[in-house]
């Protein structure tokens, strides 16, 4: 007969059973898979329906205009594509509320979130009443883009592509900003600060 000797420093097979019996288990819900969210994900699972303040800054006209922009987003229930629909309301000079809107209301066809919780936003025909603008006259801005990125569920920011022909302005290049800031449930106007408040990194945005 042979006889199995063990040292000190020997491991025992029924020692490593009574491990691997003993170890903890990780225990997920059925069905949901173990992914980590990116931070759109995340962003995605807030409530970010509502009126938004909406602040824009044309670099070469720096004279800031506003809307009240109705923002929903809506996400697939089959796990497809999320879509951004807005609608904006030019608001009047000195605006005390996004009540105090003029004009028409514009809405455009939805657009499609990217995984980054940005999108391009075809406008269209933009026209701002003279009550709405600095220079006292309707002012019309064709062939506008907006192109966009969601941030938090109180602020987000864009740029303007398009042009102004009746004062020759072009927003073709980078530094035509919108800002947009959830508005309070009281319906005021939120704070704006120019110039600083108008940043948005072209890196965050997707291309022309």
């Amino acid at each position: 007969m042979v006889v199995a000797v063990c040292s000190a420093g020997c491991v025992k097979p029924e020692d490593d059973y009574q491990a691997f019996i003993a170890r903890p288990v990780l225990v997920r819900d059925g069905g949901v898979a173990d992914v980590t969210l990116t931070k759109c994900d995340q962003l995605l699972e807030e409530n970010l329906d509502g009126v938004y303040y909406t602040s824009c800054r044309p670099r070469d006209l720096p004279v800031p205009f506003a809307l009240a922009v109705n923002q929903t987003v809506k996400r697939a229930a089959d796990g497809g594509a999320t879509t951004l629909s807005l609608s904006f309301t030019p608001l009047k000079i000195n605006a005390a509320s996004v009540a105090d809107t003029i004009g028409t209301v514009i809405t455009v066809d939805p657009a499609t979130l990217d995984a980054n919780c940005a999108y391009t936003m075809n406008i269209g025909t933009l026209t701002l009443p003279k009550n709405a603008n600095s220079l006292n006259r309707d002012l019309t801005a064709t062939g506008v883009l907006l192109r966009g990125r969601l941030q938090t569920v109180e602020r987000s920011c864009g740029e303007l592509d398009g042009r102004v022909d009746l004062i020759d302005l072009s927003l073709a290049g980078d530094g035509d900003i919108c800002v947009f800031v959830r508005a309070p449930d009281d319906g005021s106007i939120p704070t704006v600060n120019d110039p600083g408040d108008y940043a948005c990194s072209p890196s965050d945005l997707p291309p022309r």
